[in-house]
């Protein structure tokens, strides 16, 4: 390369004007990104618009600084190309001429989203965007074109029929050459359409159909608790002590087998033999990190060192859903791949078979993961009051569950608004070509992704008081202050609080102020989450016939304040071990 750089005709430049040209060629760069919104995703163009103006002024830096190495004329000039381009970059984002710049934030999420990624990697991005809105407000910029918003007002404006479509952070959870899942679609209209189906699937009528499913699991993870928990031999009696973490999880997957692909994986009665729980957790671990970085998801995916417990866990649920399309239904229950597959025959236009191994994928993960994080934060309740122990019932009748056991329902309440199933990235963005959206009294400019930390939402003094940051039932026992269909139990009426133990009694004097607009453990609006009536029903279930069944205790050597120690926020919420002892009731 040297020998042909005499016969190439170059001005004459001195290092000042070497520079000058870098500088000239890094600020159209950013000029061509900010006005086209090239996303970086664009690789080809990316290279071309990184690479090509630093290699054109190099030639320029090997004559000025009279180099005989053209690799050290090169380091130089693209040192201060992208040097000059990351100075531009961040000067713009710190400016008044960015829309997001009177939004108080940390300065080094107005810079980079890098800075989100480190927080994730704590485990506690929950917390972490607590404490912002705790010191900022109801807004705060937390990425170079994100904000968070907690303010309830505008709740209805983001997620309501007219508001806004998914954000960024949901490509980095999809694979960008295959077909985009449900949970990921953009156009309102497009998921309108195929949401139809799953709404379906989850009516109230399909869920009374899943009532038998939920009864045996539940059963067996009473009887598999009760096994486990047994006194080994030379134990003196003592009862072991059970991991009910690992216990929920094995009975979600169980039943997610059961409601989804119409067969289980019998996880409680065989246990994890193919590692298929760490597999599972490997992908949770990987797709967080991605939705920070969606614009690298193509690229990263083709690095197992990376992310191979992405690509295992599709593989995994792919290959179960491919399978059941063969199959077909084998049963008489008409299991969420019997509406997906269109074998009633209802869709006019049924789906293609990439479309329905795409939501394999997303059942497991929607309806096991999520379930069983949330039942690992259950606390006991009275439920003999309806299901009287000496008559031999087991408490599963879902209609009593739901409608005649108000304390049941207020404990789940309470429970999925301190422990949601997603903590932090409910985003939503305006359209693409809207121009912006309203939010409130604001207007977001296309581009800014804004977030619904349900997190931080669920503990704000402003819609749950007192004690936000504690669990107490009682809130949801009394008249809530705005009626909102997010509540999983009915308005209690006066008879059923007179049942109400004793125990409650100085506790329901409190003034407590309970704002059910502001209460969203299933997002809210058009795109929430569809399953959400049959994981209630799971709940209930299966906290009725375990409190029925058995005494709870802690565990001797177990450290309780461990528990929300080891919870983390990874887009889905991970919980650690919660060890107890289990004594069958007399």
């Amino acid at each position: 390369m040297l020998s042909l750089l005499p016969r190439l005709v170059l001005p004459s430049l001195s290092l000042k004007e070497s520079v000058l040209f870098t500088t000239t060629c890094a600020l159209i760069v950013h000029l061509i990104y900010k006005r086209h919104e090239i996303q970086p995703s664009s690789y080809l163009l990316t290279s071309l618009l990184l690479l090509l103006p630093p290699s054109l002024s190099t030639p320029f830096y090997h004559q000025s600084i009279h180099s005989s190495s053209l690799w050290l004329s090169a380091l130089a000039s693209f040192s201060s190309f992208y040097l000059i381009l990351t100075s531009s970059i961040v000067a713009y984002r710190l400016s008044p001429m960015h829309p997001l710049y009177r939004y108080p934030g940390p300065l080094a999420a107005k810079v980079s989203k890098f800075w989100m990624v480190r927080v994730l990697r704590t485990g506690k991005m929950n917390e972490y965007v607590k404490s912002l809105h705790d010191r900022y407000g109801n807004y705060v910029r937390i990425g170079p074109n994100e904000i968070s918003c907690i303010d309830t007002d505008a709740l209805p404006d983001m997620f309501g029929p007219s508001g806004m479509p998914k954000g960024p952070v949901w490509d980095g959870r999809s694979d960008p050459e295959k077909t985009t899942p449900l949970i990921g679609l953009h156009d309102l209209h497009e998921h309108a359409r195929q949401r139809k189906v799953w709404n379906r699937a989850f009516s109230t009528a399909a869920v009374k159909d899943y009532e038998p499913v939920i009864t045996k699991r539940v059963l067996q993870l009473a009887d598999a608790l009760e096994e486990s928990s047994k006194p080994l031999l030379g134990d003196a009696g003592e009862r072991r002590a059970v991991d009910m973490s690992e216990w929920f999880g094995l009975f979600a997957f169980d039943f997610m087998g059961d409601m989804a692909l119409g067969s289980g994986f019998e996880f409680m009665r065989d246990g994890d033999k193919d590692q298929i729980w760490e597999l599972m957790a490997a992908r949770v671990k990987d797709v967080a990190f991605l939705s920070h970085v969606p614009w690298a998801t193509r690229l990263l995916l083709k690095f197992p060192s990376v992310t191979g417990g992405v690509n295992k866990f599709r593989k995994f649920t792919e290959e179960l859903a491919r399978k059941r399309k063969e199959v077909g239904s084998s049963s008489d229950i008409k299991d969420l791949f019997y509406h997906l597959t269109n074998e009633d025959g209802i869709q006019k236009d049924p789906p293609s078979l990439e479309s329905i191994l795409v939501s394999g994928e997303l059942a497991v993960i929607a309806g096991s993961d999520t379930t069983a994080n949330t039942l690992s934060g259950r606390l006991r309740e009275e439920v003999d009051r309806e299901f009287p122990r000496d008559e031999g019932e087991d408490a599963v009748d879902a209609a009593r569950l739901a409608s005649r056991m108000p304390v049941l329902n207020a404990v789940i309440n309470e429970t999925l608004r301190l422990q949601p199933a997603v903590m932090t990235y409910t985003q939503r963005a305006p359209a693409k070509g809207s121009g912006g959206h309203r939010l409130g009294e604001r207007f977001i400019v296309e581009g800014t992704a804004v977030v619904a930390p349900i997190y931080a939402i669920h503990r704000d003094p402003s819609s749950f008081s007192p004690f936000p940051e504690e669990f107490h039932p009682d809130r949801w026992l009394t008249k809530p202050s705005q009626p909102s269909s997010s509540s999983s139990s009915s308005p209690t009426s006066a008879s059923d609080l007179s049942s109400i133990s004793s125990s409650l009694a100085l506790a329901s004097k409190l003034k407590w102020h309970t704002n059910t607009t502001a209460f969203m453990p299933f997002s809210t609006g058009p795109a929430n989450c569809a399953g959400k009536n049959l994981a209630i029903a799971e709940m209930r279930a299966a906290v009725a016939v375990l409190v029925q069944r058995f005494e709870f205790a802690f565990a001797e050597d177990y450290d309780v304040g461990m528990y929300k120690v080891r919870m983390e926020d990874r887009f889905i919420t991970q919980v650690g071990e919660l060890r107890v002892v289990l004594r069958v009731r007399g």
